[in-house]
C-alpha cells in the first residue's frame, strides 16, 4: 500500500512540474513602434503641420526612412496630438488605439531642450494622471533645439510625478526643432 501511495504522490508531482506558465502569453506583450507623427495646430488654425520620425526595421536596422524636423512659429500656442504606428506590417496598425485603450499603464514625456517650448494640458488617464497623447505646446522666443517626446510602459506602477526614468520605453524620438 506504501508503494502504491509513494507512486501516485510521484505522479501528482512530475504532473505538477510539467504544468508550466511559459505557455501563457503576455497580454500586454510590447508592440513594435515604427512610426511617431507629431501633428501640430497653431492656436487659430485649421490645418496642422505633421511632422514624422518612420524606422520601419526599428533601431537595430537600417537608418530612419524618415526624420523631420519640427519647424514651427515662435511666441505661439499649438495642440498637439500623437499617434504611434507599426507600419512594419500591411495594413499599418495604430498603436495609439491600444496605448489609450491601456492609458493607466503609459505615459508620454517631452523634454525640450536648447530653446522654450512648454508642453501642458496633458490628456488623462482613468485616474486623473497624465498621459500625453493630446497637449498643449506653448512656444517661446525664435531658436533651436530639440524636443524628446519618449513613451513609458509602466505597467501597474504609474504614479504622480513619475520621472521619465521608471518604466520601460516603448520609443524615445529626438526631434530637432526650429522657432521662427
Amino acid at each position: 500500500m506504501k508503494k502504491y501511495l509513494l507512486f501516485l504522490f510521484a505522479a501528482f508531482v512530475v504532473g505538477l512540474a510539467s504544468c508550466s506558465k511559459d505557455d501563457d502569453v503576455d497580454p500586454n506583450e510590447e508592440e513594435l513602434i515604427t512610426t511617431l507623427k507629431v501633428s501640430l495646430l497653431a492656436s487659430g488654425s485649421t490645418t496642422p503641420q505633421v511632422f514624422t520620425f518612420k524606422d520601419i526595421d526599428g533601431p537595430a536596422g537600417n537608418p530612419p526612412a524618415t526624420f523631420d524636423s519640427i519647424i514651427i512659429d515662435a511666441n505661439k500656442s499649438y495642440t498637439a496630438t500623437l499617434q504611434f504606428l507599426n507600419e512594419s506590417v500591411s495594413p499599418a496598425e495604430d498603436i495609439t488605439v491600444e496605448i489609450a485603450a491601456e492609458a493607466d499603464d503609459h505615459q508620454v514625456y517631452f523634454a525640450a531642450a536648447g530653446m522654450n517650448i512648454a508642453a501642458s494640458n496633458l490628456n488623462l488617464d482613468s485616474k486623473g494622471l497624465p498621459l500625453g497623447i493630446t497637449s498643449t505646446w506653448q512656444t517661446g522666443g525664435a531658436g533651436k533645439g530639440t524636443m524628446t517626446i519618449t513613451l513609458k510602459h509602466k505597467p501597474g506602477a504609474k504614479a504622480a510625478g513619475d520621472p521619465v526614468s521608471k518604466g520601460e520605453t516603448d520609443v524615445e524620438v529626438v526631434f530637432g526643432v526650429r522657432l521662427k
